[in-house]
């Protein structure tokens, strides 16, 4: 079974899983065949246990490789555990009392007068803070994204956009096999977006989601191609620019500590979110993250295997569209000797006749 299935669509992965009364699955890197989570099918949600940095070294150096930047490795699955909410930022608790503090004084219009609108820089932009975290509870409250307006600066988007250029070529997969243990599924590679490239699309998400289901505001910059430390100068100034000429407050939320020094260097509200130095290697989670995860790890690394039921979930492959970034669609084989195959296979007929109806 080959089938395009969306990230919602992987529950029922998950849902037969349990029906074939499985007691987990792991999920397999396909480079070097490093295993990056082993996740138990508890009553209460899924125990994911996670690899170590030391699990997860190259067998060979960097240096012997074609082109090191193509090798995922720990920073990407570090980047994954975070965009899929597995690990919060280090400072979690205080942003959400930062966040629920703006949220008073912007439904108290005694507290202050004036909108308040939120905006993220670029490198929080591929954490997926805005749509992944909201809503959040803070104080007894629940705090929706949709409570705050926002606004988007052309700088971020300039710099995520940038870095959306180089795709994989014949020669890349024949290096690719020469120099890994990814066999022949690299060669759904072809064509499609390197390491980089991924990272900007899933990015381009975040900022989809801000112009699209938020409707962010749009402000003008002038980028520089050759310095990001004057971007974020200029970004901040662009914010400080707007939020005098149209009357409003802008919150800045950054995990860049000299962004922080700017904003504050400008008098904008700001918050820097610490990157987490600690990780729990076992956590019981929700289905949401596991989702997550699935898809995030998948399109980090191109593919992953899930040995437990025959599978390999594509991040990238042939003919992928911008719907199937939009809907973190992944490409689903499941060999015919999977034990949930065809109840798979037999769920996904019964939502496309739906979808026909």
């Amino acid at each position: 079974m080959k089938e395009v299935m969306t990230k919602e669509q992987l529950m029922m992965l998950l849902n037969e899983m349990r029906e074939e009364d499985l007691k987990g699955f792991t999920v397999i890197e396909p480079y070097f065949k490093n295993r990056l989570l082993k996740i138990e099918l508890t009553p209460d949600g899924y125990e994911i246990e996670l690899s170590g940095k030391k699990d997860m070294e190259m067998p060979i150096s960097k240096s012997e490789y074609w082109d090191k930047k193509e090798i995922p490795g720990f920073n990407e699955y570090k980047e994954a555990l975070i965009s899929s909410g597995f690990v919060d930022f280090d400072n979690w608790d205080e942003f959400k009392e930062w966040i629920g503090y703006l949220y008073k004084t912007e439904k108290r219009p005694d507290l202050s007068s004036e909108s308040i609108f939120l905006t993220i820089d670029t490198n929080l932009a591929y954490y997926r803070l805005i749509s992944r975290r909201f809503p959040l509870r803070y104080d007894g409250t629940i705090i929706r994204a949709e409570d705050f307006d926002y606004l988007l600066s052309s700088i971020v988007e300039g710099e995520v956009d940038h870095h959306i250029r180089d795709k994989y070529h014949n020669s890349d997969l024949k290096l690719m096999g020469l120099h890994t243990k990814i066999d022949d599924i690299r060669y759904n590679f072809r064509n499609r977006g390197t390491l980089e490239t991924r990272k900007s699309k899933f990015a381009t998400e975040e900022l989809n989601y801000l112009r699209g289901e938020l409707n962010a505001a749009r402000i003008r910059g002038n980028a520089s191609k050759t310095d990001s430390e004057k971007n974020d100068i200029r970004i901040v100034e662009s914010l400080e620019s707007f939020g005098w000429d149209k009357r409003i407050d802008v919150g800045l939320i950054s995990t860049d500590r000299n962004m922080g020094n700017h904003a504050e260097n400008h008098e904008i509200p700001f918050f820097v979110l610490e990157m987490p130095h600690s990780i729990p290697r076992k956590r019981v989670v929700g289905c949401d993250i596991v989702l997550n995860l699935l898809h995030d790890l998948a399109l980090m690394f191109g593919a992953v295997k899930i040995p437990e039921i025959n599978a390999v979930l594509f991040g990238i492959w042939g003919g992928k569209k911008d719907l199937d970034y939009r809907d973190e669609s992944v490409e689903a084989w499941i060999n015919a000797v999977s034990p949930i195959e065809s109840a798979v296979k037999r769920d996904m007929k019964v939502i496309k006749d739906l979808d026909h109806d």
